[in-house]
């Protein structure tokens, strides 16, 4: 499920994907890119910056793992 927070003007998305889906398939991985630039593009969304990010769930303080891993896109954009 997408998530969206505003900072500073600029809205950032994050878009979680299933990492297994790219695994080894850097193509795949691209087309995920294409498909939400395209998304964005027709929503009437400039999209700023684009990166994958990796939440490893693993908390250093408590030395637990607490939250699932989650590997996604992360989308930066104005109206």
């Amino acid at each position: 499920m997408a998530e969206t927070v505003e900072i500073n003007g600029s809205m950032f998305t994050t878009h979680p994907v299933n990492i297994e889906d790219f695994a080894n398939n850097e193509p795949a991985l691209k087309e995920r890119f294409d498909m939400y630039r395209k998304e964005y593009k027709d929503a009437g969304k400039n999209i700023i910056n684009m990166n994958t990010y990796y939440n490893s769930g693993f908390n250093h303080t408590t030395q637990k793992q607490e939250d699932e891993k989650e590997f996604g896109i992360e989308v930066e954009w104005v109206y």
